[in-house]
């Protein structure tokens, strides 16, 4: 799907973000800020505040991860009755409403008695340390103001006066003044007290697409708290309201990352790759041959262009297509990379870039600056690494040499690659499960990593440094993950967080099948689990063609677990885990 400028790519909407659309006033009102003259620039998204509240007083559920989305349409109902003053009524007969109060004390409500039993700990959202803090202050300056107290707010607001003390923002501005994307810009939108955002109108920060950051919140921040009004902004934000997707109730919902392409086209050929490569052996065109060779062309095509895309950005990519204020980050470029070599065995494969900018000596950080780490990232890096490792074996190269910037002298391929391994199987927790900020179930990560350590026992040149394991204590190790998965299945033979018609769901599921999938190849001989393995291939099977096929499945049926600053579902991703799943050589 591909709409000019905007990009493409599948995934679901946010009231978060919505929320912040509805809070932006019409040109006219951000020039005179008299009440008379107040309008929203985008009312659709203000009607879809009201018209969409769930019953509990929220927009997205229950539990933690409801809280952004619960503050921002609060801010932008009591903003709505501050801008209007004394035209309060007036404006709100506009949209036919007379359940304004309601909507807002239900909110209210909510919230009150979600903060109070909310741990911070339990939150996995991207920058919400910084931006729940920005909506408790805002709702405060209300008239009338809303406060709210609650047992983990002065923790919560110690970590967000440490975080912000630890940003160099006049780093940043030096650094965007010189053109170089800074990932801070996904989440402006918690500086709107901190700085002028007027800053950062400027080729510096604003994407070529018109958008800050690719979300839709943090352009929304921008064209309310700037003090010029931002045409290309506005622009965009128009854009991708009118791009309304098949399976919305009512235009009027945006998603929060905007968009999704590169990422989207890279997970989906990763996760297909098995499937493609063999279906290029000779056997398998006697099946179907005009077929499979339609699917080979379009598998090809997506290589193709994978692979002119890094050569357009110099080895390193982003996960959106038309946001060149983004920076590149490690996880997007090695799945790609990754995919280009398997498919193009002779593509160069300079794995400078990479290492230079993302090794800090121990792992790779997903996001140059990046304080945290990613187990996904890393074993989507390592799996490059050792694709490459291997390449370099057939070719009678003894070691290739790489300058990382922690260290004084060149690092060996080699010991970049026991490095990262040592560091995730260190990270794995005491019930023998990975977990990722990036992805909200262990099943993600944890198939990641087991279908890569079990791949290390073909290189045991690698374990006698990099533990005390040989392969049997290797296998011994991973061992302990794939009875965590067995223990862990539902009776009707699904994983994970229940569903709207099951005890799990097809997403997860389908990792933890893939996980088995693996395995199976390491235990043959354990019954429990290929048993374990075939009902959950017949759960996914159940549900195959109404996934495939039905608009809107993921996004009505099924959980949010991708992680931005609201959970989003990714279906095209998850389409293609299933079918990685079910495929049988």
């Amino acid at each position: 799907i591909y709409v000019e400028w905007i990009g493409y790519g599948d995934n679901s909407m946010s009231p978060y973000d919505t929320a912040w659309l509805a809070m932006v006033p019409s040109k006219t009102y951000k020039k005179s800020s008299s009440a008379a003259d107040f309008e929203l620039a985008f009312p659709q998204c203000f009607i879809w505040l009201l018209e969409f509240q769930e019953s509990n007083g929220s927009w997205s559920g229950t539990g933690p991860g409801s809280i952004p989305s619960s503050l921002s349409g609060l801010q932008a109902l009591g903003l709505f009755r501050s801008r209007s003053g004394q035209y309060f009524e007036r404006n709100l007969l506009k949209f036919g409403s007379s359940i304004y109060n309601n909507i807002f004390q239900k909110a209210i409500e909510y919230l009150r008695e979600t903060l109070n039993n909310w741990n911070i700990d339990e939150l996995y959202m991207v920058g919400f340390e910084l931006f729940i803090p920005y909506h408790l202050d805002s709702l405060e300056k209300l008239e009338p103001s809303v406060k709210f107290d609650f047992p983990d707010k002065s923790r919560l607001l110690k970590v967000y006066q440490r975080k912000m003390s630890m940003i160099p923002l006049e780093t940043i501005f030096a650094l965007a003044a010189k053109k170089q994307p800074v990932s801070i810009i996904h989440s402006i939108e918690a500086f709107c007290n901190t700085f002028d955002l007027s800053r950062i109108q400027n080729e510096g920060f604003q994407a070529m697409n018109g958008s800050y950051g690719s979300s839709p919140a943090a352009t929304a921040a921008v064209m309310i708290h700037a003090s010029k009004w931002d045409d290309k902004g506005y622009e965009f934000l128009k854009k991708i309201l009118n791009r309304c997707p098949s399976y919305a109730e009512t235009q009027g919902c945006v998603p929060c990352i905007c968009d999704v392409g590169i990422f989207e086209t890279a997970w989906v050929t990763q996760s297909l790759s098995g499937i493609m490569l063999n279906l290029l052996r000779e056997k398998y065109f006697k099946r179907n041959k005009r077929e499979v060779k339609q699917l080979l062309e379009k598998n090809n095509a997506f290589v193709v262009y994978l692979k002119a895309l890094l050569k357009e950005a110099n080895g390193k990519l982003r996960r959106s297509s038309w946001d060149n204020r983004t920076p590149a980050d490690a996880d997007d470029t090695s799945v790609t990379r990754w995919v280009v070599r398997q498919f193009d065995a002779n593509s160069e494969d300079d794995l400078d870039p990479l290492i230079q900018t993302f090794y800090n000596g121990k792992y790779f950080i997903t996001f140059p600056l990046e304080r945290t780490f990613s187990i996904s990232c890393n074993v989507h890096v390592l799996s490059l690494l050792i694709l490459e490792y291997k390449k370099i074996k057939a070719r009678g190269i003894t070691s290739m040499l790489f300058t990382v910037k922690t260290k004084s002298q060149k690092v060996k391929l080699e010991l970049i690659i026991e490095s990262v391994a040592k560091f995730i199987m260190e990270q794995r927790s005491k019930v023998a499960i990975w977990t990722d900020p990036w992805h909200k179930s262990p099943g993600y990560s944890t198939f990641k990593a087991i279908d890569l350590l079990l791949s290390l026992t073909h290189h045991p040149e690698f374990l006698s440094t990099l533990t005390t394991l040989d392969v049997a204590g290797l296998l011994s190790f991973c061992r302990k993950s794939v009875d965590w998965t067995l223990k862990t299945q539902h009776k009707d033979g699904s994983w994970g967080e229940s569903s709207k018609n099951a005890m799990g769901n097809l997403e997860e599921t389908s990792y933890f099948v893939r996980l088995l999938k693996t395995s199976y190849r390491y235990y043959p001989e354990d019954k429990s689990i290929q048993a374990s393995l075939l009902k959950g291939q017949v759960y996914l099977k159940d549900h195959l063609k109404e996934a495939m096929n039905t608009h809107g499945y993921f996004h009505n049926s099924e959980p949010y677990l991708w992680i931005d600053k609201q959970l989003y579902t990714m279906p095209r991703v998850i389409k293609s885990s299933m079918l990685a799943a079910l495929w049988e050589n």
